[in-house]
């Protein structure tokens, strides 16, 4: 038996630009230190090709896969729906071949906050093919059971590790400041109207004109991903998806500021990997464990900051820094990883 991952194959600069690539990325390379082995494929080229074209390159890159083998598929794949939809329903084809979704994103919740129906939509249906879901956190698979019906085994991941290339340091400045890391039209900043800094790190394109004016907001610009855990030396950092009024500038996912009650964020898992302590969202899926561990602080809005961040001394800091860099330790260890695909395979392969 042979256990295998896909990983996408995206040219280097895609690492800079997208979380989704460097979860996969990471995912695959931890997995590797468990002796799975990656199915790469191509982003580029395949997915703009004739049918035919893209029934080889399908068949080429499930050609190593015998009967008795365990596939983990990372889902989404980020090739359009048509290939992704082939791809996996011919992996899911294969005789004696059990196959596992990790769930990264439920791209449909992203951009839909709506109460519909959404169990026959096309991400749902093939989750509820496949034998096994590994899902973010257990407030996503709650949603997954109530409002995507599905039937299929669920296991949780609870945090997602983070592969630092270069190892963060443990010191860190105390000061009272936050740093937000990301994509910047998924939180409304133009509310922030507290005294204390956030410095903003992303594409300034995706600000509007009243976020741009505000002298409470530090606007560092895009940073490659790289640089950032020896970069985030001082504060706190901070994970938030407030849109409260839906702004419309704002809501090209507007599905966001609800889809962040269910999501494991690659920011949260760089601040935590750095070595920094974080600030979250109350509703988040990880505050119980931020307050819990003595990872950081929680607010119920970005206006919270002031009061939630005054009131925090050096010592108490310093206590967070020790706790999170107990955590950086699991995280760049691919701690979560092994742990939750050590679960999945005893899962898969009892199964007949």
């Amino acid at each position: 038996m042979t256990v295998w991952i896909t990983e996408a194959d995206v040219p280097e600069i895609l690492y800079t630009q997208s979380s989704g690539y460097i979860a996969n990325r990471d995912m695959a390379f931890f997995s590797s230190q468990l002796g799975i082995k990656s199915l790469r494929y191509k982003k580029i080229g395949i997915e703009n090709a004739c049918q035919s074209f893209i029934d080889d390159e399908v068949e080429n890159i499930l050609s190593p896969i015998l009967p008795g083998d365990i596939v983990f598929v990372q889902f989404p794949t980020w090739l359009n729906y048509q290939v992704e939809d082939f791809l996996i329903e011919k992996l899911l084809s294969l005789p004696d071949v059990k196959v596992c979704l990790i769930l990264w994103d439920v791209i449909a919740w992203l951009f839909d906050d709506s109460d519909r129906d959404f169990t026959k939509d096309r991400e749902f249906r093939l989750m509820n093919q496949s034998q096994l879901i590994i899902s973010p956190n257990e407030k996503m698979t709650e949603r997954l059971v109530k409002d995507g019906g599905i039937k299929a085994e669920i296991i949780s991941m609870g945090l997602s590790d983070y592969n630092c290339v270069s190892p963060p340091s443990f010191r860190k400045v105390f000061k009272k400041e936050l740093t937000f890391v990301g994509t910047l039209n998924k939180t409304d900043f133009s509310q922030y109207d507290g005294k204390l800094l956030i410095n903003l790190i992303g594409d300034p394109e995706q600000l509007t004109a009243e976020e741009n004016g505000k002298t409470n907001l530090n606007i560092i610009g895009e940073i490659p991903n790289s640089a950032l855990p020896r970069y985030l030396n001082a504060g706190f950092g901070l994970v938030s998806y407030h849109n409260r009024d839906k702004i419309i500038e704002k809501s090209y996912f507007s599905g966001a500021e609800r889809y962040g009650q269910l999501n494991n964020p690659l920011k949260l898992s760089l601040y935590l990997a750095s070595g920094l302590p974080v600030i979250v969202d109350r509703c988040s899926p990880h505050a119980d464990r931020i307050l819990k561990e003595g990872l950081g602080l929680v607010i119920n809005e970005l206006n919270d900051i002031d009061e939630v961040v005054g009131g925090i001394n050096k010592s108490h800091y310093n206590e967070m820094l020790e706790n999170t860099w107990k955590y950086s330790i699991k995280l760049r260890s691919g701690f979560f990883t092994k742990n939750v695909m050590r679960k999945a395979i005893l899962y898969l392969s009892d199964q007949s």
